[in-house]
């Protein structure tokens, strides 16, 4: 069942983002990349959850209907998805890249892959690291045991004596965790501390890929160096709590580790787009994606904050005055519009 999880896990978001993106990305000219897809593809699972997480939070509706009702939309979800792609493929089939470019040694990523390898055994087999505050085991049980969302609390198991915090009881991941370990079968610890950590690493290194991409464009060699140290950074930046490291190696099922690690490096990477027309709705669902998943206030998070600088900055550098010094930084005339 593990395995068939995991295979579910890679394929679904996959299939559910490439017809996402094959339905806003029109132009022959844009491809549908596979990073992109299953990145796309598991924001909008997120969404899906949130909803039902709503219903069962605020409607009071069983967890074994949440569960028969995330299984149909995901099922309407991935059929619509593969008639767009399908219906896209026979006419465009070039747009989709399953795999990077080709060419170049194999040496540099060859020696990333078995750092990601090495990092994915330490993930799975390690065991998991207290994180202070964290009760997401003892919520998903208790989920399990009432057959319903928020009914007890976690720590006591008796009904709560004070009301729970709003902006608590909206976040969707226990409630995503639940479903998804009750539906296969798996031991809820094992699910949250050693499953779900390798497919948000997996995330991840998709996330600083395209990010490399957008930095050194078509140079392999570039583009694996930068994944090698940031592969590098994870391993020094595990003893403390603060770092991406730690996220990453000992917390990556906690909403905050999925932000700092998926969605601020992906609406980082979108942000460098010359043509944000195309991008937007990506860096639209990072920002939905984190009042989903992390305590932010009214929704507004990092992601927010990162993307109006990212908007600033445009505006700025397209400015004259801006062009004007820049030019006279670099020693050149001022080009002529």
């Amino acid at each position: 069942m593990i395995i068939l999880l995991w295979l579910l896990l890679a394929v679904v978001p996959w299939l559910i983002g490439a017809g996402v993106l094959a339905v806003i990305y029109r132009k022959p000219s844009l491809p549908v990349r596979m990073t992109d897809a299953w990145i796309i593809g598991s924001l909008c699972c997120v969404g899906a959850a949130q909803a039902l997480h709503l219903a069962g939070a605020f409607g009071h509706l069983q967890l074994s209907r949440l569960a028969a009702l995330w299984h149909g939309v995901i099922a309407v979800l991935c059929i619509l998805a593969l008639v767009s792609v399908a219906v896209i493929c026979r006419k465009q089939k070039e747009r989709f890249r399953i795999l990077p470019e080709n060419g170049g040694s194999f040496l540099l990523p060859g020696i990333f892959l078995l750092m990601v390898l090495i990092q994915t055994v330490y993930v799975y087999c390690m065991p998991a690291v207290a994180t202070a505050g964290d009760i997401t085991v003892e919520t998903l049980r208790s989920f399990q045991a009432q057959n319903g969302i928020y009914q007890v609390d976690p720590l006591t198991g008796q009904a709560y004596t004070q009301g729970l915090s709003l902006r608590y009881r909206i976040l969707c991941l226990p409630t995503l965790y639940t479903i998804l370990a009750s539906s296969f079968q798996v031991d809820g610890t094992l699910f949250v501390q050693n499953l779900i950590p390798v497919v948000v690493l997996a995330g991840t290194y998709m996330v600083y890929y395209r990010l490399a991409r957008m930095l050194f464009g078509a140079d392999l060699r570039k583009k694996y160096l930068f994944l090698i140290l940031v592969s590098l950074i994870f391993w020094c930046g595990e003893g403390a709590v603060w770092l991406d490291g730690y996220g990453a190696l000992h917390s990556a099922w906690l909403g905050t580790s999925i932000r700092n690690l998926i969605l601020l490096p992906y609406a980082l990477s979108l942000g460098l787009e010359k043509d944000l027309r195309h991008t937007w709705p990506g860096m639209l669902l990072c920002v939905l994606a984190e009042a989903c998943i992390c305590w932010t206030f009214y929704g507004m998070g990092l992601c927010l904050a990162l993307l109006v600088i990212l908007l600033v900055l445009d505006k700025i550098s397209a400015g004259r005055g801006f062009r004007r010094l820049s030019s006279r930084i670099l020693g050149r005339g001022e080009e002529r519009p």
